[in-house]
């Protein structure tokens, strides 16, 4: 697919040398993070270790700012669950990035807050708001320069979202959903059922823009795409009744993936169904909010 989009700013390229993460479970020593990581479980801890270095003159000449002061910083986002997007971030860690200075970076994760796989989006902020005067340098405060994703599974099969990008005009033509940007196939009828066997999210390819987005990782894009899908499912639970049996459900059902997305949102179920029913829109953006990345 041919690139469309742009970012609004300069960003960085060259400037920035991040050497890969390493990882190290329990007691074993540290290893490049790959796609898979093994012998993981609730009772390992896990630590995170990378190198980042900024060539300060390159930064300036690739921003657009070398008649201005600027200074950066590094966010790292440490997110985990099931699914090709975060379920929920449970570390963020935010360091200076001095010119020339190796920025080391060094974080420890709660294992019990892991599930799945382990998701790192590495960022390069502005750290405050400029007036350049290139028009095209970046001047507001934490406007993202660089950026980079890693995930590694750490358990499980097939964790990811079931997810595939198919053009809605050739499968869905006619039908009233052919010009929707994504939907979201499943049916509330078998609660039981291994999510993965019973859900899948298509994305419309004939949107090339969204596809991308997606693709690239926007998080307005990819957090109105989850708020939706995991309203979609949690509303239809609610209704069908499948909170009655959500302390017997399987963490890896439909039914157990509702509970817990329901348990990140709200207080309790009771709360979910009460704002499901008087104030559905509180409910959405309670749902919407909770998919935040």
């Amino acid at each position: 697919m041919s690139r469309r989009t742009a970012a609004p700013f300069n960003r960085l390229d060259a400037a920035i040398v991040a050497r890969p993460w390493m990882i190290t479970v329990g007691n074993q020593s540290p290893a490049p993070l790959g796609e898979i990581t093994p012998d993981w479980d609730y009772a390992s801890a896990v630590s995170l270790e990378r190198v980042i270095t900024l060539d300060h003159l390159k930064a300036a000449a690739e921003l657009g700012l070398a008649d201005e002061p600027y200074t950066l910083e590094v966010l790292i986002e440490v997110g985990t669950g099931p699914g090709d997007l975060p379920r929920e971030v449970v570390r963020q860690t935010r360091l200076s990035l001095e010119p020339g200075e190796p920025c080391a970076i060094a974080i420890h994760v709660d294992p019990s807050r892991l599930s799945a796989q382990l998701s790192l989006r590495t960022s390069v902020l502005l750290a405050s708001a400029l007036e350049p005067g290139d028009p095209l340098a970046p001047r507001r405060a934490a406007s993202r320069l660089w950026d980079e994703r890693c995930v590694t599974r750490i358990e499980g099969d097939d964790p990811r979202f079931p997810m595939e990008v198919i053009s809605f005009s050739t499968v869905f033509a006619g039908r009233p959903h052919e010009a929707a940007p994504w939907m979201l196939s499943w049916s509330p009828a078998s609660p039981g059922r291994d999510f993965h066997g019973a859900a899948r999210l298509y994305l419309n390819a004939d949107e090339e823009d969204f596809v991308e987005r997606v693709q690239e990782g926007d998080e307005l894009t990819l957090q109105a795409l989850m708020g939706d899908v995991v309203s979609q499912m949690c509303e239809a639970a609610l209704r069908a009744g499948w909170h009655e049996d959500f302390d017997s459900a399987e963490p890896a059902s439909v039914a157990g993936r509702v509970a817990h997305w329901l348990e990140q949102a709200f207080p309790d179920v009771a709360a979910a169904k009460t704002a499901l029913e008087n104030r559905p829109g509180e409910f959405r953006s309670a749902i919407l909010a909770s998919v935040r990345l």
